[in-house]
């Protein structure tokens, strides 16, 4: 029996709207699962209870578990990752080359990411399942992760398509990543009767459910391109070695340098969203009420900026070429996280400038930074995917897995990185200290210690208020000024030593479509 387009495949450089349409809708509810746990599980574990509380020396040496488990777990995508983009080369299932993993994955990755955030084991017990399903996550994760972006270069050769495919993913992309920042901060708190850990669940039923879903709406409707062609390559070139991995970091290398400068703006753009609840809560007041109604509008000019930079795109294309705009993004987000460190942390006085009635002062850099930030992750993800040309220009094999690979790995090292960063911030400034006294009394009123919720939220305030001005702009040091730096230096990378230019693709490709119709 038939089922949709399981099977079906397209021949050309136009791929069909029902394939680009939900090939790109999918990327809304997969990046809205990752960012849950990406973005808020450490939050989720230093806030709701689930360690050790009453011991603050135990609650530290729990945390620094869990982060040298985060640490090992993308050490461990060094090897994981690649091989993934090898067993996609090589394995071919008769439904597709990419559509078999992309389902696969998609059901381990439900499975782990409920258990992790509905099991409430506490102390060592919750670390311990962390460990093992953690590490699950890194690994159904990347076989979903690596299939799918594999799938985008293979659509289409054709550089508009390819920008447009690309730009409506990335708009799908954001969609799902504000939804969750967005949710989260306004809900944790904010539902009567439920603890933050209960709410956390709650919010993992809905985005699971939704992101499942999509992949098997993805898996039945989406063509994969006809590979009549590359198989032929394939056979003359012989079966895909695992060796070849590292044969095409070390001969492409172009590759080589697109790779190092998105590592380093993904480890720059997340590290900002990283401290989010931890510099709102600590600044703005702890709850949806207070610092988490300050962050969601925040997070809503996150999609105002970001937004803006993807409709945007496709005109400046045809105004600026990619290194141009690089450049104009790099003075952009130089201004932008600049006002973010004046406005908002206490230079002049004990509080930001942005506070109170001036808040909305915080709102405007972010327009600006995420702007930047939309253009900058476009741009770079239209290089990477041209060095899959450059790869079968000068050697006569695409390998789109083994690249789309990497960069699945460099995305992980990069949160990998971050998450380290903030570790070593908040300790460093004995934040972590105030955090595991706020999720002491998390957990007594998840117990029911506090009839009277105003006294907890007194005892929490009580709490942020002895934060000091010095710690808060050790804050800002790792939130602010450590990811400009590292973000300029990806631009200086991409712009100057990345050398496939939009004159060298366009040449490339006729210069492949040549040799092939010749065969």
């Amino acid at each position: 029996m038939k089922i949709g387009n399981l099977t079906a495949t397209f021949n050309g450089d136009i791929p069909p709207r029902s394939t680009t349409a939900v090939y790109c809708g999918a990327s809304t509810f997969r990046d809205a699962c990752y960012q849950l746990v990406s973005s808020f599980l450490l939050t989720y574990i230093t806030f709701s209870g689930l360690l050790t509380v009453s011991d603050t020396g135990a609650y530290l040496a729990q945390m620094a578990v869990i982060s040298i488990i985060v640490v090992l777990c993308r050490v461990w995508d060094g090897i994981n990752d690649p091989i993934m983009g090898w067993l996609i080369e090589r394995v071919h299932f008769k439904w597709g080359k990419y559509k078999p993993w992309i389902l696969i994955g998609g059901v381990l990755n439900t499975i782990v990411v409920l258990t992790l955030f509905l099991a409430h084991p506490t102390g060592w017990g919750f670390v311990a399942l962390f460990g093992v399903f953690y590490f699950l996550w890194d690994f159904a994760w990347t076989i979903n992760d690596i299939a799918y972006w594999s799938m985008l270069p293979s659509l289409t050769t054709d550089e508009k398509r390819r920008n447009n495919i690309t730009t409506a993913m990335q708009i799908c992309i954001s969609i799902g990543v504000f939804a969750v920042y967005g949710a989260v901060p306004l809900l944790v708190g904010a539902i009567d009767g439920m603890s933050s850990a209960e709410v956390y669940g709650l919010i993992a039923i809905v985005v699971t459910s939704l992101y499942l879903i999509s992949q098997i709406v993805l898996v039945v409707v989406c063509k994969e391109h006809d590979r009549t062609i590359e198989t032929k390559e394939e056979k003359e070139q012989g079966e895909v070695r695992f060796g070849d991995i590292f044969r095409l970091y070390k001969q492409n290398e172009q590759f080589r340098y697109i790779i190092i400068a998105i590592l380093l703006n993904y480890l720059a753009a997340g590290t900002l969203v990283a401290f989010g609840m931890y510099y709102f809560y600590l600044n703005y007041g702890y709850g949806s009420d207070k610092g988490g109604n300050i962050q969601f509008i925040f997070t809503v000019m996150y999609a105002v900026g970001t937004l803006i930079s993807q409709f945007l795109y496709p005109l400046l294309t045809k105004i600026f070429n990619r290194k141009q705009m690089l450049l104009g993004c790099a003075a952009i987000l130089f201004v932008g996280y600049t006002a973010l460190f004046i406005l908002g942390f206490p230079i002049f006085s004990p509080t930001p400038v942005a506070y109170g009635d001036l808040v909305f002062l915080l709102y405007i850099p972010a327009v600006f930074i995420f702007f930047g930030q939309g253009i900058i992750a476009i741009v770079l993800i239209v290089q990477l995917q041209s060095t899959i040309e450059y790869n079968e220009y000068r050697f006569g094999e695409r390998k789109e897995a083994l690249v789309s690979s990497m960069r699945a790995l460099v995305a992980k090292w990069g949160s990998a990185i971050q998450q380290g960063l903030v570790y070593a911030t908040l300790a460093a400034t004995g934040l972590f200290a105030i955090t595991s006294q706020i999720s002491d009394l998390e957990y007594l009123n998840n117990a029911g210690a506090y009839p009277n919720p105003e006294d907890f939220n007194n005892e929490v305030q009580a709490i942020i208020d002895s934060v000091t001005v010095d710690q808060k702009i050790g804050m800002a040091i790792g939130m602010v000024v450590v990811p400009l730096l590292i973000m300029l230096a990806a631009i200086v990378i991409a712009a100057f030593v990345f050398k496939i230019d939009e004159k060298k693709y366009n040449e490339m490709v006729t210069a492949i479509k040549a040799r092939n119709e010749g065969k």
